[in-house]
């Protein structure tokens, strides 16, 4: 057989897995729109990219060190690994038969044997606002290190309206990258899982080898610390928890990119356990090299220097030049963190909004028509970016207002995605054995890995909403996450109630397959497309 044999058999190999994987989509009621070249490494590169376990670690090092202190940080996060790996199998077994941008929404309301139009539209509105405040957690965190950087090369001083221009330049310049460079999600994607895993041991490395004093390992991993201001050491320990739980959000975005990956329905799943198994590794290797290479608790707890924990650790291990090395790589991630999560979440608005189409006068709604829009040529839903963009860049600028506001805009981060994770997994085993099981699935095992997972969320929601500061009433001490929440289900639940049960219908079929196919081509002709409203 010559060369151009076996090229010619690995193309039509190639078109075959292609036309299955738009007859999936189309059985789903869906037309192939988005560019669907991601290969299973690159889709896991943007869940992993999000998760950003340096740039998570670094973030949330010193609220470990005040709760619970080592042996919470070390000890609490392989138990919240175990327990986001259950999560996420769980997530990914839903995923694999349902391989839709639409992701966790689009899952309820097919699992939901009642009311899937109110499943979908809740899970729907805790996704894309969770999203959104991911977006703009991760653009903060990475403005904080940028401006750490410039603080230790003198180029200015620490301030809130440094950190916001920054925050601001950032989230655009990166709106724009996912606008205009298809080509760069992937590329970034993949990017995104070296440059995480070298940087990642290259600190570990640093940290074991450069300084010239280490902990103890009854300092390192037995040391336990209660700076919460209150008095009960299990509470501290149970808020040192959420080191974890902060840190590791965001890997749906596997599901929401399926319609721009190849062979969606293994490769899918398969990248977001993988993405949550490398993170807990690395994760679990940084803190360890971390809490061996404290050298001053007191000082480097507060930040004194970089204004961040393991800033101020990494200048006083490796020496400051190194440390301001490594300060630069974390700021990097940070950044492919936030090119993650505006890839992930403008993926979320177009797939909502194709289904959240409203009619009026038998016309559809034109703000949902234009988000559910794909341009031609990029294939990317240009105005859902624009929004994610948008969001984001709205609550950065809070933070010139209220630091409080900003803090408190974005608890719903955690909270509304871990809730919308929790709702179709919760609703898959209600089915039972009724569940349509895809070519990725957890056998046996998938009831009790479920309800592990439905059992963490419920934890987890409610460590979300215990203050850790006193006055728990003072202005800017209070724990903000629950009436964040309470806000958030009540807006959503008001509109549902005055308006949207009578025209929100969940996810509708878009079409007839030859239908479908007319939408592909007219794409591929070079026409701008925006998903009609299915009647």
């Amino acid at each position: 057989m010559s060369e151009d044999d076996v090229i010619r058999i690995d193309s039509m190999k190639a078109a075959a897995v292609s036309d299955a994987d738009t007859d999936q989509l189309h059985q789903l009621g869906y037309p192939q729109l988005l560019h669907r070249g991601l290969t299973g490494f690159r889709n896991m590169g943007v869940s992993f990219s999000i998760i950003c376990i340096i740039g998570g670690v670094s973030l949330m090092y010193s609220t470990g060190m005040a709760d619970g202190g080592p042996v919470d940080l070390f000890w609490g996060w392989l138990l919240v690994s175990g327990l986001i790996l259950a999560l996420g199998a769980a997530m990914a077994e839903v995923c694999s038969s349902y391989p839709t941008s639409g992701g966790l929404y689009y899952w309820s309301a097919k699992l939901a044997k009642r009311n899937a139009a109110v499943w979908a539209w809740f899970t729907g509105w805790f996704n894309v606002l969770g999203q959104i405040a991911g977006t703009a957690g991760a653009a903060f965190g990475a403005a904080y290190f940028i401006v750490a950087f410039g603080v230790l090369e003198g180029w200015w001083v620490y301030t809130t309206g440094t950190v916001v221009t920054v925050y601001i330049i950032a989230t655009v310049v990166l709106g724009l990258v996912v606008t205009f460079g298809r080509a760069l999600v992937g590329f970034i994607g993949g990017l995104s899982v070296w440059w995480h895993t070298v940087f990642a041991l290259v600190m570990i490395g640093a940290l074991i080898f450069a300084p010239a004093h280490h902990q103890t390992t009854s300092q390192a991993l037995f040391h336990f610390v209660n700076g919460t201001a209150f008095h009960w050491p299990i509470y501290a320990a149970l808020l040192g928890l959420l080191v974890g739980a902060e840190t590791y959000t965001g890997y749906d975005a596997s599901a929401h990119l399926t319609e721009e990956t190849k062979q969606p329905g293994i490769a899918a799943p398969r990248a977001m356990v993988r993405a949550i198994a490398i993170a807990a590794v690395l994760g679990t290797l940084m803190i360890g090299s971390l809490n061996f290479a404290i050298q001053d608790y007191a000082s480097e707890s507060a930040g004194t220097k970089t204004s961040n924990a393991v800033g101020d650790i990494l200048v006083d291990a490796v020496g400051l030049n190194f440390g301001k090395v490594l300060i630069a790589a974390i700021a990097i991630a940070l950044l492919i963190c936030v090119n993650g999560n505006l890839t992930s979440n403008s993926r979320m608005i177009y797939a909502f909004s194709r289904d959240f189409a409203r009619v009026d006068d038998g016309r559809p709604h034109p703000v949902s028509r234009k988000l559910s829009e794909v341009h031609t040529g990029s294939r990317v839903p240009r105005y859902a970016v624009w929004v994610a963009v948008l969001g984001a860049s709205i609550l950065g600028v809070l933070n010139l207002w209220s630091t409080v506001a900003f803090n408190a805009a974005i608890t719903i981060n955690v909270i509304g995605l871990y809730t919308a994770y929790a709702i179709p997994v919760f609703l898959r085993l209600r089915q039972g054995e009724n569940f349509q099981r895809g070519p990725w699935h957890l056998g046996r095992w998938s009831s009790v890995v479920g309800w592990i997972a439905v059992g963490w969320v419920v934890a987890a929601d409610i460590l979300f909403v215990l203050p850790s500061t006193q006055p728990v009433f003072a202005t800017a001490t209070f724990p903000y996450t629950l009436p964040v929440f309470v806000i958030v289900i009540g807006g959503a639940a008001l509109w549902w109630k005055l308006s949207a049960h009578k025209w929100f219908v969940g996810p509708r079929s878009l079409g007839t397959p030859e239908e479908l196919a007319e939408m592909e081509r007219e794409i591929g002709s070079g026409e701008t497309v925006a998903e009609p409203v299915a009647g």
